[in-house]
C-alpha cells in the first residue's frame, strides 16, 4: 500500500471514531487522537516502517472504541474489513488493542509502543487535567486517597520502550513531585 492509501484509510477511520467513540470525560475522541499522535511520534523515533505505523495508528484510534479492550478488538476485526483493511491487518490491529489492557503485558515492539502511547500522558504536563477527567469518569471522590493512588500508579509504571522512557521519565518524576505537593495541601 502507498502512503496516500494509508493516509486516506486513517482519515476515514477518524470520521468513524469521531462518531462512535463514547462521550466520556476521559476515554473519548480526544484521548484516542492523543494516543494516535503519541504512537506516531514513537513510531517515527523508533524507525517503524509505514505499514506498521499505519497499524499502530489504527489500533490507537480504536483501542477504546467500546471502552473495553476485548470488545474494541472485536469491533476492529469486524469493522476494518468493511473499510478495506485486509484480514491480516485487522487481526494485527485487534492484537495490538488487546495489549493495552491493564495491567499491560505487551509482546513485541509494536505492542510496547502502543502501550507506551496509551500512557504517554503520565509524563506530560497535562497529566493533572487528564487525571481529573479520569477521576470524574470513575466517579471517585476528590481526596487524599485519590492522590496517593495516582502517585503509586505513576511510581509503579515503567514505559516499555527506551524511546518513551527518554521522552517521558523526567516528566513522570516532575508529576510525582507535583502530586505530592498537592497531596500535602489537601485537608481531606
Amino acid at each position: 500500500m502507498e502512503k496516500k492509501e494509508y493516509k486516506e484509510k486513517i482519515e476515514t477511520l477518524i470520521c468513524v471514531v469521531r462518531e462512535l467513540m463514547p462521550k466520556l470525560p476521559y476515554h473519548n475522541f480526544e484521548h484516542v487522537i492523543g494516543v494516535c499522535s503519541a504512537a506516531s511520534t514513537l513510531a517515527l523515533l523508533g524507525g517503524i516502517n509505514h505499514e506498521d505505523t499505519f497499524l499502530l495508528k489504527t489500533a490507537a484510534l480504536l483501542h477504546d472504541i467500546r471502552n473495553n479492550e476485548e470488545r474494541s478488538a472485536e469491533f476492529a476485526r469486524q469493522h476494518l474489513l468493511k473499510i478495506g483493511y485486509s484480514y491480516d491487518q485487522a487481526e494485527k490491529v485487534g492484537k495490538l488493542i488487546l495489549a493495552t489492557k491493564m495491567p499491560q503485558n505487551p509482546n513485541g515492539f509494536l505492542e510496547q509502543v502502543l502501550c507506551d502511547a496509551d500512557l504517554d500522558h503520565l509524563g506530560r504536563p497535562d497529566l493533572f487535567e487528564l487525571g481529573e477527567k479520569i477521576r470524574l469518569e470513575l466517579g471517585l471522590p476528590y481526596n487524599k486517597k485519590w492522590y496517593k493512588q495516582q502517585i503509586q500508579f505513576i511510581r509503579n509504571h515503567r514505559y516499555h520502550t527506551e524511546i518513551a522512557r527518554k521522552l517521558r521519565d523526567s516528566g513522570k518524576a516532575a508529576n510525582i513531585k507535583k502530586y505530592e505537593k498537592m497531596l500535602r495541601g489537601l485537608k481531606c
